[in-house]
């Protein structure tokens, strides 16, 4: 890591549109992520024990997230997430709810039918954060730093 980036490619389509299969992103180290935690909407990188990550924090700390009819609420509220291109939040038959403890950031990836996330492998704890997507570097046609 130089100057506290460092360069991930982009494996999978669980980020698209967002993010491609093969794009190249710069993400931007968290020096101390309990100081400045990431945000909602932000697409951070996070270790994990197969390796890293990367998705879209949708629920933070302290807050009840809840699945249910093709929405996400989250503390009772539906979450507006026009990064999903009007696909729905949640595409499952069964409600689904997660509280999230101090610390732990719910992730997801934008193309939810071909993600695995939070769903999955539970919350992303704040000490597993490497860091959140600064810019697009490659594909020459999608660089720059408007990812949605």
């Amino acid at each position: 890591m130089s100057a506290g980036f460092r360069l991930y490619r982009v494996q999978g389509q669980s980020m698209a549109p967002a993010l491609l299969q093969g794009d190249y992103v710069l993400v931007r180290a968290f020096r101390n992520p309990a100081r400045r935690p990431p945000r909602r909407g932000d697409i951070i990188a996070f270790a994990m024990t197969e390796g890293s990550g990367l998705k879209r924090v949708v629920g933070l700390p302290g807050e009840r997230l809840v699945f249910t009819e093709g929405m996400l609420l989250v503390d009772g509220d539906r979450l507006l997430e026009p990064y999903l291109g009007g696909l729905p939040s949640y595409l499952g038959l069964e409600s689904r709810e997660f509280a999230l403890a101090s610390g732990e950031f719910f992730v997801m990836g934008d193309n939810r039918t071909h993600s695995t996330d939070s769903r999955h492998f539970g919350p992303v704890r704040c000490s597993q954060i490497e860091g959140a997507v600064a810019c697009r570097l490659w594909r020459p046609l999608r660089r720059g730093r408007n990812v949605p």
